[in-house]
């Protein structure tokens, strides 16, 4: 009995360290009629005791979805495709304009404020989580730049 207290308690305690990044304020900016991409932003938090990393995004509707970070080199805006989207123990990384985003490219249907685009998030804690993703009106520029 006294093995199999010691033993859940082990098990609890691993448990506890590895919590699933909670997911917070994502939207996918509309996009006019024919536009060849967009982007999902959000906040992912890690409450764990360990690093975590988003390693695969999927939405169905799109020919590819990808994860890119923005840059600038050389004075030109560039996109650089991620592996991976590192989320520090007890810490946030957001996806937002000028930054990290999620890629999605080439929708069979016009992205139109309103909708909502199921996207599925995989972790390297080997958690998925997948998020309804509200389509919102554009917000005015900021000097990020559009996709």
């Amino acid at each position: 009995m006294k093995q199999w207290v010691i033993g859940s308690m082990l098990l609890l305690t691993s448990v506890g360290a590895l919590a699933a990044p909670v997911i917070s304020d994502a939207w996918i900016p509309e996009q006019p009629p024919g536009a060849m991409a967009s982007a999902v932003f959000l906040t992912m938090k890690n409450t764990g005791d360990r690093p975590d990393a988003l390693i695969k995004a999927s939405a169905p509707g799109f020919k590819a979805v990808q994860m890119h970070k923005s840059v600038q080199v050389d004075g030109m805006h560039r996109m650089i495709e991620q592996k991976e989207i590192a989320i520090p123990a007890h810490g946030e990384t957001r996806l937002a304009p000028g930054g990290y985003h999620i890629m999605l490219i080439g929708p069979n249907k016009p992205l139109v404020a309103g909708d909502h685009v199921p996207v599925t998030l995989t972790f390297s804690d080997g958690t998925t989580e997948t998020l309804q993703v509200p389509i919102k009106k554009r917000p005015a520029m900021s000097g990020a730049m559009s996709h």
